[in-house]
């Protein structure tokens, strides 16, 4: 009898343990293949970084070679163009939690200036003896930059080295066997600080200036290491029974605003959650979740998403809000979140929320821009009727939809506006009109799908 009953079990054990050993082979090659895919869009976002600030550097050199507004005029515009593109490709590199912002907010210093500057009649205002010494210190500090960032490639290169390293050793506060990248961005990011030379004029200053003003408005009294533990803790809803560990990093005050980085991990999971909680109010500013999203699994619509993101926004204590685009990519559904009051959207009271479809959960969540605009508003109402504003809108495009909206400015000024969306062929835009003054304020072209 027992022989029988062997007989029948043993094959069935075997077919049980061969397919075992293939679900754990294919989860193993769909998680290195997650993997690897990370590591190339970092590996692509570090090329094409230094490609952009190569170019960027020669760019700088032909406005100070020049000597006619139409030569000048595609410069300065190739330069803007450049220098958003750079800093778009620093935004795609895992260093959230290394300051970077000094680089960052260089490259954004030069495209809103080489911006300003090319869109006036340099033939009625040509360039003063400021801009032009501003033009060339420019150039020296983008050679230099240039040249650092091409040592830490010839490195990255020659040595083999993963940014996938980088984003372990930043994410648990552990030194790297090789760092070579992190400290070599580091240097960078110093270098760029002392950059006192540059004169970047009123304008820019201003813009800047009106960033500060945000951060000093940030309301809330300070609060604690231990106070951010309990608020990162609540924000995620992981319990102190769920966790391994917690740690908690004070970030100083070399940062725009002073914050914790609160880094957990999860008994059930080894991958960590990372939160970065401001000082001043606790407000979270933004929440990382490093578990393996399954790209090739999809449980979740993108309606069951943002139902999913809808409710964690809810839950978190931020009413109001409007999804207004979307993106797709990864396993993930990435909307975008705007304050209503009323019925007028306020563009710059704005949030981010990462849906997995894989599962569900928020994989990731931002709230920056939310933390520092929001605020109680008084807005006036429009001088201009939805018919005089469409006038000012481009006839060629197919208007879909009109609405008021508070969006900001190349300065950082709020702006009341008619808002209008539309196609022109096969892209889309949303067109602001001043509400008040009927001038066109900003013309965006949208690459996420409008909600």
């Amino acid at each position: 009898m027992y022989w029988k009953i062997a007989g029948v079990l043993a094959p069935i054990l075997a077919i049980g343990a061969i397919g075992v050993g293939v679900w754990g082979y294919q989860e193993n090659q769909e998680k290195n293949s997650v993997l690897i895919k990370a590591e190339n869009q970092y590996q692509r976002a570090f090329h094409n970084l230094n490609y952009h600030i190569d170019k960027l550097q020669d760019e700088l050199g032909k406005t100070i070679a020049v000597n006619s507004r139409q030569q000048l005029t595609p410069s300065l515009t190739n330069v803007w163009r450049l220098a958003y593109s750079a800093q778009s490709d620093v935004g795609q590199l895992p260093l959230t939690l290394m300051p970077f912002n000094q680089t960052e907010k260089f490259l954004a210093n030069v495209a809103d200036f080489s911006y300003q500057t090319a869109v006036r009649d340099l033939q009625k205002e040509p360039l003063s003896n400021k801009e032009y010494k501003t033009l060339q210190a420019l150039y020296r500090h983008s050679k230099e930059i240039q040249s650092q960032l091409q040592t830490v490639q010839t490195a990255v290169l020659s040595k083999q080295l993963r940014w996938m390293d980088v984003e372990s050793a930043l994410s648990t506060q552990e030194r790297p066997q090789d760092n070579t990248i992190i400290d070599g961005l580091k240097v960078i990011d110093k270098n760029v600080e002392g950059y006192k030379d540059v004169d970047f004029g009123s304008g820019i200053g201003s813009l800047n200036a009106t960033r500060k003003m945000k951060i000093q408005a940030i309301k809330g009294t300070p609060i604690t290491a231990e106070e951010a533990k309990r608020k990162a803790l609540a924000f995620t809803r992981i319990t102190p029974e769920q966790l391994k560990e917690i740690n908690v990093v004070d970030n100083g005050s070399g940062r725009e605003y002073e914050s914790f980085s609160v880094h957990m991990v999860r008994k059930a999971d080894p991958a960590p959650v990372n939160v970065e909680v401001a000082k001043k109010g606790g407000k979270v500013v933004w929440v990382l979740d490093e578990r393996d999203v399954h790209a090739n699994v999809k449980k979740l619509n993108i309606e069951q998403a943002k139902n999913y993101a809808d409710k964690y926004l809810e839950e978190r204590n931020y009413p109001s809000m409007e999804a207004v685009s979307y993106d797709e990519y990864g396993g993930l559904a990435v909307f975008t979140y705007v304050y209503k009051q009323g019925d007028i959207r306020v563009y710059p009271d704005m949030v981010t929320v990462k849906v997995a479809l894989d599962k569900g959960g928020v994989p990731g969540f931002q709230s920056e821009s939310y933390l520092l605009n929001h605020k109680a508003r008084v807005l006036p109402k429009p001088k201009l009727t939805e018919a005089q504003a469409r006038a000012k809108v481009n006839p060629s495009l197919k208007i879909e939809e009109t609405r008021l909206a508070v969006i900001e400015d190349d300065r950082g000024q709020e702006v009341f506006t008619y808002e209008f969306y539309g196609g022109l062929g096969q892209d889309r835009y949303r067109i602001y009109i001043n509400a008040l003054t009927g001038d066109e304020v900003k013309a965006e072209k949208i690459k996420a799908v409008a909600l």
